[in-house]
């Protein structure tokens, strides 16, 4: 990463160089990450890593294009590094946006809220092509049951 790179994520974050240092590299974000059922290169700690050293090699990191901000990382870290603002200050400077996260900002814009329909048809070609439409019947039977039901007239 170049040191303007690095200036958009103090920026963006909040953090110092020197905030990325505390890091003990005790890896527990890397086993509470939810990427680690997908993919086991997903690491936040090597991510910090990376950044700290200067390592170009940050735009291929799984966790840039896969993380879905749950904050499990951040909630296990012993210093509280909130990783999820660190993959979303890369993406700002890498010009990326998941499927995801473009329909969830659509559905923001639309209806002011998240609205899981929308998301969901509007990442359906990302599902498809990603082979996670296996899970499709669970999630019927989800918003189904979330969906309001017509109240009987008195």
């Amino acid at each position: 990463m170049q040191k303007t790179d690095m200036e958009k994520i103090i920026e963006f974050t909040g953090y110092k160089k020197k905030d990325f240092s505390v890091c003990l590299g005790c890896k527990i974000c890397a086993s509470v990450c939810t990427l680690n059922d997908f993919d086991m290169h997903a690491n936040p700690q090597g991510l910090l890593l990376k950044i700290f050293l200067g390592d170009n090699t940050v735009t291929d990191d799984p966790l840039i294009k896969n993380c879905v901000s749950c904050y499990r990382c951040t909630d296990a870290c012993p210093w509280q590094i909130r990783i999820p603002e660190v993959v979303r200050a890369i993406r700002e400077i890498l010009e990326y946006s998941s499927p995801f996260e473009k329909a969830f900002k659509g559905s923001i814009s639309i209806w002011g809220r998240v609205y899981e329909p929308y998301i969901f048809m509007n990442a359906i070609g990302f599902l498809m092509k990603n082979g996670y439409l296996k899970h499709f019947m669970k999630w019927t039977e989800y918003i189904s049951f979330h969906l309001p039901r017509k109240i009987k007239r008195i």
